[in-house]
């Protein structure tokens, strides 16, 4: 979850195994937990290959940039042990 100005948006953010970079998608419109879909509002499906959980490495460099810049203020939605 991503508050800029006031206004929460939520993205998805991960790693790719394919070309192995990260990713953060656009708005998410709908997650189904169950299958590990979700949908943004840019028209891309995303599948993801387990749950929610530890941020990949490079996924977490990219969220401590993020949470790093004053004007925002960046959490995650299942908050998970990061340890």
């Amino acid at each position: 979850m991503i508050i800029h100005k006031g206004k929460t948006i939520e993205k998805f953010l991960g790693y790719c195994l394919n070309d192995y970079t990260y990713r953060i998608s656009s708005q998410v419109l709908e997650y189904d937990a169950e299958n590990k879909r979700g949908l943004t509002e840019s028209g891309s499906v995303y599948e993801f290959i387990d749950a929610p959980g530890k941020l990949h490495p490079t996924a977490q460099v990219v969220f401590d940039k993020l949470n790093a810049w004053d004007e925002v203020e960046v959490s995650l939605k299942f908050e998970i042990d990061q340890s």
